[in-house]
């Protein structure tokens, strides 16, 4: 636990605007709506804040716990006493890029799946009925009648253990 408040501190000092939430429950953040509080969580909103979450924890050595929608997962009722970052803001736009779309990892599927239907744009149909986000469908790749996230991926924009920010191509 001492570890966790000199955590937020460093964030409440070095990232001002990040949303920081203490004993926030877990059933807030589960399609289940079950699970005790989480004991520390920070709302990321942009690169920036995601990346200084990671790295401000990665120096103290805690493991953030990454959530999505929580559609994948049952939380303990005793509660989560880490640190869980679950993305918010820039992360749940879709954006029009070339002939395509691009999506924040918060993005539910099946609204991803409507902008491009909407756009004429196909591949995703079989993601319409699936209740997670996309980061969580591209962690775990996604997949419903015979199709998969990765069938529709260009490449991932991501940050990794050290707060840096990665691309991948597929």
């Amino acid at each position: 636990m001492e570890r966790l408040a000199e955590l937020k501190k460093r964030l409440e000092e070095g990232c001002p605007g990040l949303e920081l939430r203490e004993d926030e429950p877990m059933s807030r953040h589960t399609t289940f709506r079950i699970g005790g509080p989480a004991a520390l969580m920070a709302l990321p909103r942009t690169v920036g804040e995601a990346k200084a979450a990671v790295k401000a924890a990665r120096a103290l050595e805690v493991e953030p716990f990454f959530l999505g929608n929580g559609s994948n997962l049952l939380a303990a009722d005793g509660g989560y006493p880490g640190f869980v970052v679950k993305l918010a803001g820039d992360f749940d736009q879709i954006r029009e890029v070339n002939r395509g779309l691009e999506a924040g990892s918060a993005v539910l599927l099946s609204r991803l799946s409507n902008a491009l239907l909407g756009r004429g744009l196909t591949g995703l149909e079989f993601a319409g009925g699936i209740p997670g986000s996309v980061g969580g469908a591209v962690t775990m790749n996604a997949g419903a009648y015979g199709g998969e996230i990765s069938q529709n991926l260009l490449w991932v924009c991501a940050v990794d253990r050290n707060g840096e920010e990665r691309n991948f191509r597929t």
